[in-house]
């Protein structure tokens, strides 16, 4: 049992909760996640499952794409709502014009800096851990990320809160929290996250999505992962399949660029990933597949 898996996490449990239930399910141990998604939110997790564990690296890197809700007017010490309020802030002096000239002045690339309820570590402690016992924070450096679009969806008033739907598509570690307490802080109040859906992975998307309730052992379809690696392909002959069993290094002159490439065997069977190693000049072994 070896493959991808796209799963649609509810809202409510943790991306571990994810992998344990998974675990128990398909009687197997060997099951990673590439990227974790807030306990309160809900969407797109990609998995990878067996042998499929060793590529995490290659699908860690991969831009996102969520639905949000962002609440104006009240701040909370996780930036969202599951959190303790400890401000509110009128935002009568609110309009759509200022919404839209705030929501554009965060595309493209931007300083950010993480929640505290994040499970960034800080000299070997992750916050979140710090958080919840109360402990003195240490101050979190700015991030460079990248929002690459940001389209507002729909805007609702509700006495002194105002809800700004927006879907949003960005780059590997963006924080959608961080990106609704400083846009409350752009309109001249605060904001929290009040909801999150994650809708797309890279090109795993939430159609394509199952749930935890419709799998089974019996009942589950994986997806090879190396056709999404965008990777060159190159097939070796038997003498250069049997130096990769062994790990050993090979010849620039078998490939056509210095680039990750996936290795096949004369069968046509996936053997390894070899990367460029530019000090020596050769391409070594980065994965070996079973």
């Amino acid at each position: 049992m070896n493959g991808l898996l796209i799963i649609d996490k509810p809202a409510n449990i943790t991306s571990h909760d994810v992998v344990n239930k998974l675990r128990k399910i398909l009687c197997i141990k060997r099951i990673g996640h590439t990227g974790t998604l807030d306990p309160f939110a809900r969407g797109v997790m990609v998995l990878l499952i067996g042998e499929a564990t060793k590529l995490s690296k290659y699908f860690v890197e991969k831009d996102k794409s969520y639905h949000a809700e962002i609440l104006i007017g009240t701040k909370t010490d996780s930036d969202d709502v599951t959190g303790e309020v400890i401000d509110e802030k009128s935002v009568s002096h609110i309009t759509e014009e200022m919404i839209d000239v705030s929501l554009t002045s965060f595309s493209g690339k931007i300083k950010q800096i993480p929640p505290i309820y994040s499970a960034i570590k800080k000299d070997g402690k992750k916050m979140v851990d710090l958080a919840r016992k109360h402990k003195e924070m240490p101050e979190l450096e700015p991030r460079d990320v990248e929002i690459y679009s940001i389209r507002k969806q729909k805007v609702s008033r509700d006495g002194n809160k105002i809800i700004i739907e927006v879907d949003m598509f960005v780059s590997k570690g963006t924080y959608i929290r961080s990106f609704a307490r400083d846009l409350g802080e752009k309109l001249g109040s605060v904001g929290t996250l009040n909801s999150l859906l994650r809708t797309e992975v890279g090109p795993f998307s939430l159609k394509k999505a199952c749930s935890l309730s419709d799998i089974s052992k019996d009942n589950i379809t994986l997806i090879d992962p190396l056709i999404y690696l965008g990777m060159p392909k190159l097939v070796l002959s038997d003498e250069h399949a049997k130096d990769v069993s062994f790990g050993r290094f090979l010849p620039m002159s078998l490939f056509e660029n210095a680039e990750d490439t996936i290795l096949y065997n004369s069968q046509s069977k996936a053997i390894a990933i070899y990367t460029y190693d530019q000090q020596k000049n050769i391409m070594r072994m980065s994965v070996l597949l079973n």
